[in-house]
């Protein structure tokens, strides 16, 4: 049996307290995409860098905080959108793991969650999707994409079931050293992966008023 998701509009007291999200960004035919550099949130641990050839905007964010094998939610950066088309949406961030003689599974991860009246697309449980998650992926020879939600020692797609025209806030926090981060993709599932991922991909426009 199919199971449905269930529609829930997520406390704060499930999150730690909201950062700047500064412009809002809108989807266009149920793609979104944000430059990760595009955020008031103040960066703390997270360095602007010019260094992994391929970048898109102008720069990638490195997470120097905590150590290569992980820590707890740190510097949080907060991204605030709304999307055109109901249903169901992909999360991708594009990653590299900046390994620098670490193991193939370090420094290629970060928490991420949402704040907003949406539901569950896929497996992950809706608690996990709206309170600080582990998302881990990446390329260490070069760009690639987180691809899975992993908690309690369980993997999930990272899958959210959207509303158009709701405001949603998705913030990031570091969890490994030296992972890096160029852009956020959020793509309809009637969107093409290959067109979510394209480089070229225009970021999406953004308004700068903000409300409540």
């Amino acid at each position: 049996m199919k199971r449905i998701a269930t529609t829930l509009v997520l406390p704060l007291l499930l999150s730690t307290a909201r950062v700047d999200a500064g412009p809002r960004f809108a989807a266009k035919d149920g793609l979104l995409v944000i430059e990760v550099e595009s955020t008031s949130s103040s960066l703390g641990d997270w360095k602007v860098l010019q260094t992994i050839e391929g970048y898109t905007g102008g720069g990638h964010l490195e997470f120097t905080g905590n150590g290569p094998a992980g820590g707890p939610a740190s510097s949080p950066l907060a991204y605030a959108f709304t999307v055109d088309m109901d249903g169901d949406y992909q999360l991708l961030i594009r990653a590299h793991k900046r390994l620098d003689g670490e193991q193939p599974d370090k420094c290629n991860d970060c928490y991420v969650r949402l704040e907003g009246d949406f539901g569950a697309g896929g497996s992950a449980p809706l608690e996990f999707l709206g309170t600080d998650t582990k998302l881990y992926g990446g390329n260490p020879e070069g760009w690639g994409w987180t691809a899975q939600l992993d908690r309690q020692h369980k993997k999930y797609p990272p899958v959210y079931k959207l509303k158009a025209g709701e405001r949603y806030t998705l913030t990031i926090s570091g969890r490994s050293q030296r992972f890096n981060m160029d852009r956020i993709v959020f793509k309809h599932v009637s969107v093409a992966d290959d067109k979510a991922r394209a480089p070229a991909a225009a970021e999406s426009l953004k308004t700068e008023k903000q409300e409540g």
